[in-house]
């Protein structure tokens, strides 16, 4: 793995505070406060990945850099039937990381979809239950293979909060309300096709069956109710993070059945309001095809941004 020496972070944090101070909001400051900022809007989860940067500029050698993220604007959000809400956006990706041993080059543009049932609850009102939905329909250019493909994929995210149990993708109180927790185990799909390969047979299709699991560790600074748990304020967070796929359909010439991406890691929160910005430390392991990782591990000490 490639040492970094040197970290940069983009002022959008400066920006915001400053358009945030006018009394009178303009187009710009709406504007950013509709922009959202994660990793990928391949799924709708509570715990979304951050946006992470990292750079090194040497004295006698190439620059190596990570840049590893996405930017959505929200464009509509309306009732479907009586018992479901469709939100989407439209977003674009940037994934790039030279100090890897196989490196990764892509971009992906499109829209991204969140679709939600209504909320159930208990006769006590303690409990609330929810389903979420998350089709995403993108372009992707591979610049390392140079390949093009569309890509659809969707998550179903069981939603639980209550004062009992352990809930699902959002966060468990525990402890003194300082201590908090999450747990998901979504499954999902994703559908890729092919085109303008470099070489002929891989162009094509491949669809594959998914599962994720999270699961996370956070310090929390406020002590609200568990309810108002889904955005905290943390101050740390251990994270473990899984997506296991299969190839049950592949009509291309790339050797694919059993892929694996798995991620540990630590994070400290430097600010968390209203940009959430922290540095962190993980070890990560496999690949995912989608974005252009091949099968790999290494370590990542980096920079992240979130809004």
């Amino acid at each position: 793995m490639k040492g970094a020496k040197f970290t940069l972070i983009a002022g959008a944090l400066l920006l915001t505070n400053s358009l945030a101070a006018q009394e009178q909001p303009s187009l710009v400051s709406r504007f950013l406060d509709r922009l959202e900022l994660r990793q990928s809007f391949g799924s709708a989860g509570t715990r979304n990945s951050p946006v992470r940067f990292q750079i090194t500029i040497p004295r006698h050698a190439e620059t190596s850099y990570l840049i590893d993220g996405g930017v959505g604007i929200p464009v509509t959000n309306f009732k479907v039937g009586n018992s479901l809400t469709m939100e989407g956006k439209i977003i674009g990706e940037y994934h790039r990381n030279t100090l890897i041993d196989e490196e990764q080059h892509n971009w992906q543009t499109g829209l991204s979809g969140t679709l939600r049932t209504n909320i159930k609850r208990n006769n006590a009102l303690t409990t609330f239950r929810q389903w979420f939905f998350t089709p995403t329909l993108k372009f992707s250019r591979n610049l390392r293979d140079t390949a093009s493909a569309l890509l659809f994929n969707m998550d179903a995210i069981p939603f639980r909060s209550g004062d009992k149990g352990l809930n699902l993708n959002t966060y468990t109180v525990r402890g003194n309300r300082k201590l908090i927790q999450l747990f998901a185990l979504n499954p999902g799909v994703e559908f890729q096709h092919n085109f303008s390969a470099r070489q002929d047979d891989n162009n094509g299709t491949i669809f594959r069956p998914l599962v994720k699991f999270q699961y996370a560790l956070a310090g929390n600074r406020l002590k609200e109710s568990p309810v108002e748990m889904i955005s905290p304020d943390k101050t740390w967070e251990a994270s473990f993070d899984y997506t296991a796929r299969y190839a049950v359909l592949n009509s291309t010439a790339v050797e694919e059945d059993f892929t694996q991406l798995m991620k540990a890691g630590v994070d400290y929160y430097l600010l968390t309001r209203p940009l959430r910005i922290s540095f962190g430390v993980s070890f990560n392991y496999g690949s995912d095809p989608a974005l252009g990782l091949k099968k790999q591990h290494f370590y990542l000490a980096t920079f992240s941004l979130q809004k």
